[in-house]
This record gives structure tokens, C-alpha cells and sequence, in this order.
């Protein structure tokens, strides 16, 4: 077999491994992002806590939660602090 054939099997063979790999990495990171809740999304204090250390608030019954920025982040988010 030519080195030239050989050279062609390698790279195809690199280039298939590092896109298997690229797409298990993919993958974690989406599963990862669904197990938190975003901003205004329903979330749960023990199954699906909120992103970014978002505090949550709570219905009285504590039966419905959502993930709400408070006053504080939303003053210090409007003058960019």
C-alpha cells in the first residue's frame, strides 16, 4: 500500500475520531443546561434547581416555584453593575 493511501486512511480515521468525540462532549453540555432552569422557567428545589445561582421563588403552598431575579440583581443589572 502507498504512503500517499496510507497517509488518506489515517486522516480519515483521525478526523472520524475526534467527531465521535466532539459529539459525546456535545451532548454532556446539553444534558447538563436541561438539568437547571433559566430565568422565569418552573423549577423544583431538589430535581431542577435554577441556573447560575438564580434565587427561586415559591407559591405559599410551595407548590409552584420560578426562577425570578431579585430587586437587588434587577437594579444592579439595569446600571450595569
Amino acid at each position: 500500500m502507498s504512503s500517499k493511501v496510507q497517509a488518506v486512511l489515517l486522516l480519515v480515521g483521525v478526523i472520524t475520531f475526534l467527531a465521535v468525540h466532539a459529539q459525546e462532549e456535545l451532548s454532556e453540555n446539553t444534558e447538563s443546561e436541561r438539568s437547571c432552569a433559566r430565568l422565569y422557567e418552573r423549577c423544583s428545589m431538589t430535581r431542577r434547581p435554577c441556573c447560575n445561582n438564580v434565587p427561586y421563588v415559591c407559591s405559599l403552598l410551595g407548590t409552584y416555584c420560578e426562577c425570578k431575579k431579585g430587586l437587588i440583581q434587577t437594579v444592579g443589572d439595569f446600571i450595569g453593575i
